[in-house]
């Protein structure tokens, strides 16, 4: 199998847990105790020792072909408008797939805090966190729906369903923009007052300082 077809095939395994992700963060518009609890019935689903290991695995080789197709890429040359729209949209994806992983590695399994809505909410609480992850999480779920609809587009237009490439371009982007529009202004507190636990105070507090409590 080609690192390009690999890439396609584990695109779609992941495809499957992002929509469960994303599902948890529309969830969230409705409130904490919503998003929490739509976000512990799915981890039935990805965080038992079948599924999370291979979906952890999935991610790092995504990230790792992903590097590789994109310096493949700049060394042929990059010609044309979607051809940037793809590589600019990957790097993203690919740097926030990078941070995001270990993010989650040292909040879960080195500092033992529960990744429930408080962990992204935290950042977003205010300074001097929020100047980075608002357009974090913006530029992060916006190019990955940029990046799939530069995907979907080509399939198209090597179909006999070609005349409706743009369409399924424009239309992915847009859900894109909306999908990370929503889910800035949740955890931002525009739909409901968000008051941190403790624990996630001391825990930003510690970055603040310098150091992990």
């Amino acid at each position: 199998m080609t690192p390009l077809l690999f890439h396609r095939w584990n695109s779609a395994f992941l495809g499957l847990f992002i929509v469960l992700h994303f599902a948890t963060h529309l969830t969230g518009v409705f409130g904490i105790e919503a998003y929490n609890n739509m976000q512990n019935a799915l981890r039935l689903i990805y965080r038992n020792p079948v599924v999370e290991p291979l979906l952890l695995l999935s991610v790092v080789l995504q990230i790792g072909i992903g590097l590789q197709l994109l310096i493949r890429k700049a060394r042929r040359g990059v010609r044309g408008r979607w051809a940037y729209a793809q590589v600019i949209s990957g790097f993203i994806v690919l740097a926030f797939l990078a941070q995001h992983l270990s993010a989650l590695a040292f909040a879960r399994w080195v500092d033992g805090m529960d990744t429930n809505f408080y962990w992204p909410a935290s950042v977003m609480s205010g300074a001097p966190f929020i100047w980075y992850f608002l357009p974090y999480y913006f530029l992060g779920v916006a190019a990955l729906f940029v990046h799939l609809g530069c995907g979907v587009r080509l399939v198209l237009l090597r179909s006999r369903f070609r005349q409706y490439a743009p369409a399924a371009f424009w239309g992915l982007t847009g859900i894109g923009v909306a999908m990370a529009v929503i889910i800035n202004l949740t955890l931002t507190g525009a739909f409901f007052k968000i008051d941190l636990p403790a624990g996630w105070i001391t825990y930003l507090q510690g970055f603040v300082s310098g150091y992990r409590p």
